[in-house]
Formats: C-alpha cells, sequence, structure tokens
C-alpha cells in the first residue's frame, strides 16, 4: 500500500504549463490516477520493501564481461556538476526541438497559433517528456540499490554499486536541468509511477533486475537518442553523449547476467517475464503521449487530435521501430522475446 506524506506542495503556479499552473492542476480530473491526484497535496511516495539478498564470500579474481564493465564504469566517472557546460542555459529563445521531432506540425489548431504560443508549448512539452525520464533514472537508481544487496554474485554487486552512482548523475543533472528551464517539476505518468512502486516492492530480484536493465534502460536509451538527434538546448546535447554511455554500460550488464539467469526457468516463467515487459511497455507509451494533456488545457478538439497523430504515426512507422528497437534487441538476447511476445510485437507493427 502506498502511504502518502502530508507535506503540502509549494502552491505558487509553475511557469511550464501553457496557462501558467502547474502540471498536476493543469491535468483534467480523468487523466490523473489516484496517485497522481495524492500528488497535488504531497511531495513524495512511501513504499515498504522486504529485499532478500546474499552475501557471498567468494572473491573471484577471473575477469569475466561483468568485471570488464566494472572497470569502464570506475573510467567513465563524471561530475553532473563541474563537467557540464550549465553557462550554455537551457531555456533559449528557440524552440527546444528540431521541428522534424514535433508530431504536432500540421494539426490545423497548433499551426494556426502564434509563434510564441507554439514555442511556450512546445517548452512545455519538453519539460513533460524529460521529467518523464527524471523520474525514470530515480526508478532505476532505488532498483539498481536494492539490487546491490539482491544479486549472488561479488562482481555482479559491483557493478550495480556503480549503476547506483550513474543514476545519480542522471537525477542530478535532469532535476537541475529542468529546474533551470523554468517552473515546477512535472509529476510522474500514472503507468511509471506505478511501475516504479511495484518494481520497489518487488520481491524477486530476477523482476527488478529485468525491470530496470531490460525495460526502463532500454526504453530510456531509445528515447536519449532520439533527443540527442533533435534537440536545440546545447547543455542537454552535451550531457546526453555522458549519459549515453553510462546506459550502454547498463544494458550491456544487463544482458550478460540474465542471459545465463534466465537459460534456467521453464516456459511459464518465461512467459510471465516476457508479459511483464511488453504490458508494460504498451501502459507507458500511452502514458507518455502528452499531446492528450496539451489538447485537453488548449481546448482542442481530442478527437480531431488523435486522429492527426494517428495519421502521424502511419506516416512515420519507423519511429516506433526505432523507439523499440533496443528493447527488442534485449529481449531476443536474454531469451524473453519468445514466440507469444514476438507475435505480440508484430501484431503492434514494432518489429522491423
Amino acid at each position: 500500500m502506498l502511504i502518502h506524506s502530508p507535506l503540502k506542495r509549494p502552491t505558487h503556479a509553475g511557469a511550464d504549463a501553457p496557462n501558467q499552473t502547474s502540471l498536476q492542476s493543469s491535468l483534467h480530473p480523468s487523466l490523473q490516477s489516484p496517485l497522481q491526484a495524492s500528488l497535488q497535496t504531497s511531495l513524495q511516495t512511501e513504499f515498504s520493501a522486504e529485499v532478500d539478498g546474499v552475501i557471498p564470500w567468494h572473491y573471484p579474481q577471473v575477469k569475466t564481461p561483468i568485471h570488464r564493465l566494472y572497470e569502464l564504469a570506475k573510467a567513465g566517472q563524471w561530475n553532473a556538476g563541474t563537467d557540464v557546460p550549465w553557462e550554455q542555459d537551457g531555456k533559449t529563445t528557440l524552440f527546444p526541438s528540431s521541428d522534424e521531432g514535433n508530431p504536432l506540425l500540421g494539426f490545423a489548431d497548433y499551426d494556426r497559433l502564434p509563434e510564441a504560443e507554439r514555442r511556450r508549448l512546445s517548452w512545455w512539452q519538453h519539460r513533460l517528456e524529460i521529467a518523464e525520464l527524471l523520474h525514470g533514472e530515480q526508478a532505476a537508481m532505488l532498483i539498481a540499490s536494492q539490487l546491490v544487496s539482491s544479486l549472488p554474485t561479488v562482481e555482479a554487486k559491483l557493478f550495480a554499486s556503480s549503476q547506483v552512482a550513474d543514476e545519480a548523475r542522471h537525477v542530478e543533472f535532469f532535476s537541475r536541468y529542468l529546474h533551470e528551464s523554468g517552473g515546477e517539476i512535472p509529476a510522474p505518468s500514472s503507468a511509471l509511477m506505478t511501475l516504479i512502486h511495484d518494481c520497489v516492492e518487488e520481491p524477486r530480484w530476477d523482476m527488478k533486475f529485468i525491470a530496470c536493465q531490460i525495460l526502463i534502460e532500454s526504453l530510456a536509451m531509445a528515447r536519449f537518442q532520439e533527443l540527442r538527434q533533435h534537440t536545440r538546448v546545447p547543455v542537454l546535447r552535451f550531457a546526453i553523449d555522458y549519459i549515453l554511455r553510462d546506459e550502454a554500460r547498463h544494458v550491456r550488464f544487463g544482458v550478460e547476467f540474465l542471459r545465463g539467469h534466465l537459460a534456467t526457468l521453464d516456459e511459464a516463467a518465461l512467459e510471465e517475464r516476457s508479459r511483464f515487459v511488453l504490458d508494460n511497455v504498451l501502459r507507458l507509451a500511452n502514458s507518455l503521449n502528452v499531446y492528450n494533456r496539451i489538447g485537453l488545457a488548449k481546448g482542442w478538439d481530442l478527437a480531431e487530435l488523435r486522429r492527426h497523430l494517428r495519421r502521424y504515426r502511419l506516416q512515420h512507422p519507423e519511429l516506433n521501430r526505432q523507439r523499440f528497437r533496443q528493447l527488442t534487441l534485449n529481449m531476443d538476447a536474454v531469451g524473453l522475446l519468445t514466440a507469444a511476445g514476438r507475435a505480440r510485437l508484430e501484431r503492434m507493427n514494432l518489429l522491423g
């Protein structure tokens, strides 16, 4: 059960929504989960987790692929406070992303807006998407910290400990970036909030591992690559290069370690884990559609907006395939892309 803190959220209006209100108050009640609604009067969500751990007394000196990843992690440390050019301000007079990355272009209600209003909407959209990444990075930090206790080998624990530090840097960067670009930090989507809570309370270490290293990290890598391609914000582009190197190590660790473990599971257990990943992919994909939030705040015709976005997806089928390509490759590499899972992805047109 979730227990919400009685701490009160600051009452000043945020600058990130078009009507100068915070995201939580600008969301229509129909778009809020009970957890999201509770965040209007809470600064935190508590959880209770019992983590079964392992203390290995054997310290092998064999240099395995995971050990080499740990060495790369030590060599790849960076400082989000001093190694990032914060003087290249995130809040500019430009749009935050190039036109190629904006599905709203061509939608009549959006196109007829003055340029200043379209720029403001673009920054709001950008902040919603970056906030979701921030919350996902905190999730990875929390789960990786639990895995330090739960993973069965010393080398896996060592790498997981380095990942905690990596994720902490990412949380530091994205939270500062959002603060410096103006306004309150938006709350997580209902699907992400539920996934994070379920994973930190999940007693099985391999389900935590799959959620963190396969689901969250794979989707994050694809989104970071897309941001890197389209962003016009210098400090964001610079930091994403660092972050992508970290995430690549995390994904590789997940593949190296999970492959052997999942090979020991029976078919039913594999199907359960495959369904877990794909069910959450669908929930996250639906919740990440920030355009409905924008359309509702602007009073647009939501049915027409959805038709426009559907046409956009049909005209650009490669976008979703690119976003989910890393995930499907990693699922296949560790043995989670079962026949049923593959058929499901094909029905969603997500296999290239």
